[in-house]
């Protein structure tokens, strides 16, 4: 089940990071909502303040989100995965759902070096992961032991769309129920170079990989 670790993996290797113009400086205050629109932005679409912070339209805005989707089925393998057109779009929708349900929470910020800040940011694991492999292949194996007739084996793309639809169909159910572990606190950098604010990228991954974990599928 290689091919959901690299979801994970992905899931914010694109993310939407416009810079911010360091028009007059920024405060702590500023720093703080900075990062709470970068977040919300690609993890809940919601683009209200993103747009605000970075001078962008709420079209370019939804334009970057949707590209992180496509990037997620591609780099994550569906899209080459031969899934049938009703499950990509399915799979691509879940994947949306389920950065929605990301849960974070941006607390303080202070002053960092070189004109930058440190922003601290709670995030909670979602654990719609956890054990989810072997699941997924207890039910594969249920359906399988039905088959008692050797005529009726299903061909591999058929046993490969029925990985699929079973994974599919537990994820469904554990986002729409979704369960998290303790929080974890990450520093954000909001760093200043060539007189535009951005976030450290690295502090980003480290956030993403807490906030949907793949060390217990």
């Amino acid at each position: 089940m290689k091919t959901k670790k690299r979801i994970l993996s992905v899931i914010l290797a694109a993310m939407m990071m416009l810079a911010l113009t360091a028009c007059g400086g920024m405060t702590t205050d500023d720093a703080k909502t900075y990062v709470q629109s970068v977040l919300d932005a690609s993890y809940k679409a919601d683009f209200s303040e993103y747009t605000e912070q970075t001078d962008s339209t709420e079209e370019e805005a939804q334009q970057l989100f949707d590209e992180n989707l496509d990037n997620i089925m591609s780099m994550g393998g569906f899209t080459d995965a031969g899934l049938s057109e009703e499950l990509s779009a399915s799979y691509r929708q879940l994947f949306q759902d389920m950065l929605a349900q990301a849960k974070y929470e941006v607390g303080s910020a202070t002053e960092g070096e070189d004109d930058g800040f440190v922003v601290e940011v709670s995030a909670e694991p979602f654990t719609a992961f956890d054990g989810l492999q072997d699941e997924v292949m207890s039910a594969v194996e249920a359906e399988m032991a039905n088959i008692t007739d050797i005529s009726q084996l299903p061909s591999q793309d058929e046993i490969n769309e029925m990985v699929f639809q079973k994974m599919y169909d537990i994820l469904v159910q554990r986002v729409a129920e979704p369960t998290y572990g303790e929080a974890q606190t990450v520093e954000v950098h909001v760093e200043l170079s060539d007189n535009m604010y951005s976030i450290n990228e690295d502090d980003l991954t480290e956030l993403d990989l807490i906030l949907f974990p793949a060390d217990n599928l």
